[in-house]
């Protein structure tokens, strides 16, 4: 899921030097490259599935994306905060409504964002999203 959500990123953003997945969050704690999109797998929880063996099990799979921006000649942040709403706003354009597995049908919503991280002029967004995909056997 996280390869096919960076895909569809890096195919419907302009704006970004670098879009990602969990494996570029090494770059936390070390130079990372910005304005970023990086994402990572949050949450799966499961429905009940048939009484006498499950053969199909519908699954909510949450991801999110962390937007990472900056601006260091304004430590005050006001040009920081204006370019992640801009990059915040275009994440969620080429995701919300997007359905990732078409056999399947079910797209893709928000379902939180917040404040993560914010030092040294670079500030870290998390934006959650979440979509039903099915487990079968």
């Amino acid at each position: 899921m996280i390869e096919t959500v960076v895909a569809r990123l890096k195919a419907a953003t302009t704006g970004f030097n670098k879009i990602g997945g969990a494996a570029d969050l090494d770059a936390i704690g070390k130079k990372v490259v910005t304005p970023g999109a990086y994402v990572i797998p949050m949450t799966e929880s499961g429905t009940e599935g048939e009484l006498l063996g499950v053969t199909e099990q519908e699954i909510d799979i949450g991801f999110g994306v962390f937007t990472v921006v900056s601006n260091l000649s304004d430590v005050a942040g006001a040009a920081a905060i204006g370019g992640l709403q801009a990059r915040r706003d275009a994440i969620k354009s080429a995701l919300i409504g997007w359905v990732p597995n078409p056999a399947e049908g079910h797209p893709v919503y928000f379902t939180s964002g917040r404040l993560m991280r914010w030092d040294d002029g670079i500030l870290w967004w998390l934006d959650e999203f979440q979509v039903a995909s099915y487990w079968r056997k």
